[in-house]
């Protein structure tokens, strides 16, 4: 299945990229996929992606117990934090 294409943003490429190693290994395939639909729900194929979309999609999508998980691990590659007080 091919990967939604996106006009990444800001950082949020690298974002996006970060929240999905933060994932254990065994969940990273349907992480990525989880996060791809979620993307492209919010922004559209081929939409602009904004970090503020990868952070809603990754509290949107992952389980609760990975959230908190993922936003650390987002958190230095983001290009304003206080995205994640939102």
């Amino acid at each position: 299945e091919r990967m939604a294409e996106f006009n990444w943003t800001e950082n949020s490429k690298a974002v996006f990229e970060e929240a999905i190693k933060s994932a254990p290994l065994p969940f990273r395939s349907v992480t990525k996929k989880s996060f791809t639909k979620g993307l492209t729900k919010e922004v559209g194929e081929g939409g602009e992606v904004r970090e503020e979309h990868v952070v809603k999609v990754i509290k949107a999508t992952s389980p609760a117990p990975f959230v908190g998980q993922g936003l650390k691990a987002i958190e230095p590659h983001l290009t304003d934090p206080s995205i994640l007080d939102n």
